[in-house]
């Protein structure tokens, strides 16, 4: 296990433990799964990225205090939909399927499909997919992109990025598939790994709330202003490039 998964499973544990604490009106709770590079993920036991500075700066304009829960990235929208969190943010797509549950803030990034491979065996577009052993992480935009668009894939679905990663260098699959940014981030930090982007995103990245909270206005106007002043543009350029 490497240490982001390790650090993963351990900060899971200690922010699930707290999970019961009262909320105020002073703190604006964000739901993430800390495995997905560079957008938020674990260093030195500290989570870290661009969707943990937006969250914090967001609630910063908003008057208030950002806090963060790390869960596995299935249960993110459902503490969203029960209350026991305010918000949910973790390169969370725009769908219509969850447009039907949640209302879903304006995109703040937009991102592409990576597929990411051992160098000697490159992948240039989708199409060479097909006929290979795929894997990717469940429950995400990727798995709904790769089925819509390649019916009969050999598709397997794992908890983690992570996972799907020390799939493909075992030689369990021969190509994964993530989110643009980070496909180029874990490429690089594996030796004998190269990336290609493939496709682009139908949508952007999105901040999701319950259905009907007046939160929604709120973080549209405060992402306004952080747009308007330069913040969204300095924190995508620190964090992506």
């Amino acid at each position: 296990m490497n240490k982001i998964a390790s650090s993963f499973l351990l900060a899971s544990s200690l922010v699930l433990s707290g999970c019961s604490q009262e909320k105020d009106d002073k703190t604006l709770t964000f739901v993430l799964c800390a495995d997905y590079p560079p957008f938020e993920y674990l260093e030195n036991d500290k989570l870290v990225g661009l969707d943990v500075d937006l969250a914090t700066a967001l609630a910063k304009e908003m008057g208030k205090e950002a806090h963060f829960e790390n869960l596995p990235f299935a249960s993110l929208l459902a503490a969203v939909q029960t209350g026991s969190a305010d918000a949910g943010i973790s390169t969370l797509t725009v769908t219509e399927d969850r447009k039907k549950t949640f209302d879903l803030s304006d995109p703040y990034f937009v991102e592409s499909l990576t597929a990411v491979y051992k160098q000697e065996h490159p992948i240039h577009t989708a199409d060479e997919l097909k006929g290979k052993k795929i894997a990717c992480q469940i429950g995400t935009t990727t798995e709904i992109w790769l089925k819509d668009h390649l019916p009969g894939l050999s598709l397997t679905v794992m908890d983690t990025n992570n996972q799907v990663i020390e799939a493909l260098k075992a030689g369990h699959i021969d190509v994964a598939v993530l989110d643009g940014a980070q496909g180029v981030l874990f490429s690089k930090k594996n030796k004998g790994l190269a990336a290609q982007v493939i496709a682009t995103s139908d949508a952007g990245y999105c901040i999701a709330v319950a259905k009907g909270s007046p939160l929604k206005d709120k973080v549209n106007a405060a992402l306004k202003k952080l747009k308007d002043n330069g913040t969204l543009q300095a924190l995508t350029q620190k964090w992506v490039g």
